[in-house]
């Protein structure tokens, strides 16, 4: 396993590890000059994880209404992620400005800070059936079997 990390969060990447290359890493070592490898897998890694997390969080307060610190420990449980907690409060923010979740605050008993309690609003349920009706597709593409399916069935023509 290989941790990547940047300013906001962290992550593990099964086929990425140091040492002897095997799998996709060999694959793309042998195509590409290993400068290119390194920096431009780097970045599209870096992209594609900052571009999910958002799905992601809305996947988790689909579940259920969580505080932020729940979040980031749901998501190192369920995907391997290791986000920092800056990093899921300015996502959380943001999808409140944009109405996608709510917060209310729940009082812990004497002595302790309440805490913001975050769940999912309509419109975000919205964004994230949207954001799986796409994801779907995308995966549909990509898969060649359901490509060459589509091929030999007339669907598709090149």
């Amino acid at each position: 396993m290989y941790t990547y990390r940047t300013k906001f969060f962290s992550y593990k990447v099964p086929f990425f590890y140091r040492g002897e290359g095997s799998g996709l890493e060999a694959e793309l070592r042998e195509r590409m000059p290993s400068i290119l490898l390194k920096g431009e897998l780097k970045k599209f890694q870096n992209k594609t994880m900052r571009n999910l997390l958002g799905y992601l969080v809305l996947q988790l307060l689909k579940d259920r209404p969580m505080h932020g610190y729940c979040v980031i420990s749901a998501l190192r449980q369920r995907y391997g992620y290791y986000v920092a907690s800056r990093g899921i409060y300015l996502i959380l923010s943001t999808f409140e400005k944009k109405k996608y979740v709510k917060s209310r605050l729940e009082s812990r008993g004497q002595g302790q800070k309440s805490r913001k309690i975050y769940s999912i609003t309509s419109e975000g349920r919205t964004i994230l059936d949207f954001e799986e009706q796409f994801l779907s597709h995308v995966m549909k593409l990509v898969d060649p079997e359901v490509r060459e399916n589509k091929i030999r069935n007339g669907i598709a023509k090149t």
